[in-house]
């Protein structure tokens, strides 16, 4: 059977061909089943994540049991979408290069959003954003890590609250548009979708230029159809982007069979 939280999200013994329940894998990653139970931070540890010259220090949740799955919330653990977004834009830096700012929705502990910020220009023009308290706490952690150099005027990204759908006209009223926009492993229930594809519209720039790169593993294999219907009807022209090819030079970061489902998508706003 396939499950959320394993090392390895697709290894099995037994039943690799059985299809996952897709009431119960909601239910696993859903707040209304999470808020239920505590989530504490004391299963963090500091671990270095390095992708070729880029290296980060990142607070998370690097190693679980499964017993212990319902106590962590999927935005405390670094996932395999998250490290092939990382990667992507390590070896595409000049998409950070031209950008004047950049903005990652659901960072979790913000793996995409610190790579995007070592590569940027400019690195207070990248905005983490989570949800969840604990989590922005936790990316909060990780800015202080990688970009604290004991100069309280020196460049770092910034970390703040953002709920999809919500409060995104006064979001870009604060922090303005944005010229790439980043989403890793954030799609879990099918309403979810249409509230992250017009958020991260909405918050793109006009420029020609201006992308969302969005990864994500279809575990269930029931959102791909979705993710295009709904871009389009966003306005969204959107493109698949060839990854496999990155991965044999990078087993050490991720593994194959943990992506063996994984999508990784451009998005541009549609010509009017």
């Amino acid at each position: 059977m396939y499950c959320l939280f394993p090392p390895l999200l697709y290894r099995n013994t037994a039943t690799d061909n059985m299809e996952p329940n897709d009431e119960l894998l909601q239910s696993v990653a859903s707040d209304r089943f999470q808020h239920k139970v505590h989530h504490s931070p004391h299963r963090y540890t500091l671990e270095e994540v390095k992708i070729k010259d880029v290296a980060l220090r990142l607070v998370a949740v690097h190693q679980m049991e499964m017993r212990e799955a319902h106590l962590v919330l999927t935005g405390q653990r670094i996932w395999p979408a998250a490290k092939v977004l990382a990667l992507y834009l390590v070896e595409n830096p000049d998409i950070l290069q031209s950008a004047g700012s950049v903005l990652e929705l659901g960072a979790g502990p913000g793996l995409p959003g610190l790579v995007a910020a070592k590569l940027a220009p400019q690195p207070d023009r990248v905005v983490l954003t989570d949800n969840k308290d604990l989590v922005l706490d936790l990316l909060d952690k990780n800015i202080v890590k990688n970009f604290d150099n004991g100069d309280p005027m020196a460049d770092k990204p910034r970390c703040c609250h953002l709920e999809w759908g919500k409060g995104v006209t006064d979001f870009r009223d604060q922090y303005g548009g944005f010229d790439v926009i980043l989403a890793s492993d954030v799609i879990y229930h099918r309403p979810d979708i249409p509230l992250l594809l017009q958020t991260a519209r909405d918050l793109l720039n006009d420029k020609p230029s201006s992308v969302l790169l969005l990864s994500y593993n279809d575990r269930a294999k029931i959102f791909q159809q979705t993710v295009k219907e709904t871009a389009q009807e966003c306005g969204l022209e959107w493109t698949d982007i060839p990854f496999r090819e990155l991965l044999p030079n990078f087993s050490q970061l991720v593994h194959p069979d943990e992506v063996r489902h994984l999508h990784l998508m451009v998005f541009m706003k549609g010509v009017s």
